[in-house]
């Protein structure tokens, strides 16, 4: 009997000592963002009560930072904490969420369709209690979008951060700072510490909280600016985010403006070091760049890495910049951009499907596919970006998004836009592998025959192309798989023996879907 005591006792201890480790991606609060006590009570007392809380508050004034630091003061009370951006695809960050669920119980407790996976997420947590979702960053007219997990009775607890009061429930504003709030923040930030400094800061920017955070970081750090001469410029400002923006590029260098220029063209709410060196064309000063970036506070880093480190941009930031630099200079910034992300892309299909799904790649890519249409970057450009998002549409099985650049393909190709004559190399791999894209979207449905039309069309385009021999592999390792469902098997062993030729032929690297 003692044998068997013993033995539950040490079973109850390891289910402790083994406990699962906290499913997160939450972002740790800047350490100068203080205060908001009375906010943060709310909340909670909204979620014990209500299980949801609304927070309500203007572009910049902090939203963000209430619930991370909401978050961060009740961490432990959950078992799941989980922040969904709604600048992006709200499926797409639901299905990263249901992945780790899904590895965490060594089972796929939660569908690998996003077509299902809201559904099934919803019905996943239904059930449980400790853990907490925060839907951020909805912009007027946007609370619709999530307006399922609004209505939803649930065991657990949601915030909405929003700038619309539309739908949503049980609101804690977030307004400016009150004048000591306003001088807690600017002492820690402002170094010389600077009573008059403090008091003029405090006073102008009215607890506005992203003015005062540039106003403390543009007189820490811009040489020669006097307090008077500060006080001048800001009072006869009609904008003074755009003054304090202004104020810090004069101070970087040009690679630091450029680089700058291409954050507010990306995903701003978070981007990686590494995906950075993809699209900056100065690579050597990156490190530079980023440093002087960040102490004017333009960036943030928000999630400390030694190597590889994830930044953001307030919104509120990468609008000014786009409307200081313009139409034309966006155009030639997004450009860039697409240039350098394009050409980083490895030309071997594991490779590339591996970098595809590096730190922050796809959800930027989405943000810059976006621009590059916003500003009128030639299509044979877009067909490159749009790959990325049809190849991660189609493993991730949301054949839903997928149709959706299917039908963009046919219809520019039925009209002739693209033009295989004016495309270099590399454009004319673009264009077979989007074709051989659209085969695989047709298989996922069953419909084999289809299948099979696009991807003898992209393998044709392929014997115009030098390279890329893996892609052409890929082709007929697709093509087989097609034939062998279809009972065709002379067919599929034809493609099988061209496979077989190419690696006894030095072609290295053997195909994936």
């Amino acid at each position: 009997m003692k044998k068997y005591i013993l033995l539950t006792i040490i079973l109850l201890m390891s289910k402790n000592i083994f406990a699962r480790e906290q499913i997160s991606n939450l972002v740790t609060p800047v350490s100068y963002f203080i205060n908001h006590t009375s906010q943060i009570k709310k909340i909670k007392s909204n979620l014990i009560k209500y299980k949801q809380s609304g927070i309500l508050g203007v572009s910049g004034m902090g939203k963000t930072q209430v619930a991370r630091m909401y978050a961060y003061d009740n961490k432990a009370d959950y078992d799941l904490i989980w922040f969904i951006d709604c600048n992006l695809d709200i499926d797409g960050q639901l299905m990263k969420l249901a992945k780790v669920i899904n590895a965490q119980a060594n089972s796929a407790v939660i569908s690998d369709n996003i077509s299902m996976v809201r559904k099934e997420l919803m019905t996943y947590l239904a059930s449980k209690d400790k853990w907490l979702l925060v839907f951020d960053n909805l912009k007027v007219g946007e609370n619709k979008k999530i307006a399922d997990f609004i209505n939803w009775e649930h065991n657990g607890n949601i915030i909405f951060c929003s700038q619309d009061s539309e739908l949503l429930p049980n609101i804690v504003k977030i307004t400016a700072f009150e004048e000591k709030e306003s001088k807690m923040l600017i002492e820690n930030i402002l170094e010389s510490n600077n009573s008059e400094s403090i008091e003029f800061l405090a006073q102008e920017f009215k607890g506005y909280p992203i003015l005062m955070v540039q106003g403390s970081q543009i007189l820490n750090q811009v040489q020669g600016l006097s307090l008077n001469e500060y006080k001048k410029q800001i009072q006869g400002a009609n904008d003074k985010i755009e003054l304090n923006i202004r104020l810090a590029i004069n101070e970087l260098s040009t690679s630091a403006r450029k680089l700058l220029n291409e954050i507010a063209l990306i995903n701003n709410q978070s981007f990686s070091k590494e995906f950075l060196n993809c699209i900056t064309s100065d690579k050597d000063h990156l490190d530079d760049d980023i440093y002087n970036i960040s102490k004017f506070a333009l960036i943030t880093n928000i999630e400390p890495n030694e190597d590889n480190p994830t930044f953001e941009m307030h919104d509120v930031i990468a609008e000014k910049i786009l409307k200081i630099n313009g139409y034309t200079n966006n155009k030639e910034s997004i450009d860039q951009v697409v240039t350098n992300y394009i050409s980083s892309v490895p030309s071997s299909v594991v490779k590339a499907r591996i970098f595809r799904n590096a730190k922050t790649v796809l959800g930027n890519i989405d943000i810059i596919t976006k621009n590059a249409e916003k500003y009128d970057i030639p299509i044979n450009v877009i067909l490159g970006l749009k790959i990325n998002l049809i190849t991660q549409y189609i493993n991730s099985l949301d054949l839903y998004s997928a149709q959706k650049l299917v039908d963009w393909f046919n219809e520019n190709d039925s009209k002739g836009n693209f033009k295989l004559s004016k495309m270099d190399n590399d454009q004319k791999c673009d264009y077979a592998s989007y074709l051989s894209l659209i085969g695989g979207y047709y298989r996922h449905l069953g419909n084999h025959h289809k299948s099979i039309e696009y991807d003898i069309r992209a393998k044709k385009v392929y014997e115009d192309i030098q390279g890329y021999n893996s892609y052409r592999c890929n082709i007929n390792y697709t093509l087989a798989l097609a034939y062998i469902e279809l009972g065709q098997l002379e067919e599929a062993k034809n493609n099988i023996q061209i496979m077989e030729d190419m690696f006894n032929g030095g072609w290295l690297i053997k195909p994936i879907l």
